[in-house]
């Protein structure tokens, strides 16, 4: 008897131990960062809204976005339809995205 009642004991721990969560903290705000070094700089954005999806009107369309500033821009693109090749040009203010047909693009400026 006393063995059954440890072994459901320990079954019921085991158990409520597998569903219990702790709670997570919310997301952190996003947050810009600049540095300075001697090679270079360079500017870190964690979280603004330089990402997102678009769908092509006959294999074009444009982004306009005021976190695209000029062609140096370093952005990638992914078909999320089918496994096409895109194309992505970021310039002041827009990000032209070319690719086939209707397909629905990702896009994310890296920096």
């Amino acid at each position: 008897m006393r063995s059954t009642r440890l072994a459901l004991a320990l079954a019921a721990l085991t158990a409520w131990g597998c569903f219990y969560s702790v709670p997570q903290p919310p997301p952190p705000q996003p947050t810009t960062m600049n540095a300075w070094g001697p090679f270079g700089g360079f500017s870190l954005n964690s979280g603004g809204g330089c990402a997102g999806q678009v769908t092509l009107t006959n294999g074009v369309a444009t982004v306009h976005d005021p976190c695209f500033t000029d062609d140096t821009n370093v952005v990638i693109c992914s078909d999320s339809t089918a496994a096409y090749a895109t194309r992505c040009a970021a310039s002041q203010g827009s990000l032209s995205v070319s690719g086939n047909a209707n397909d629905v693009i990702g896009y994310a400026r890296v920096r």
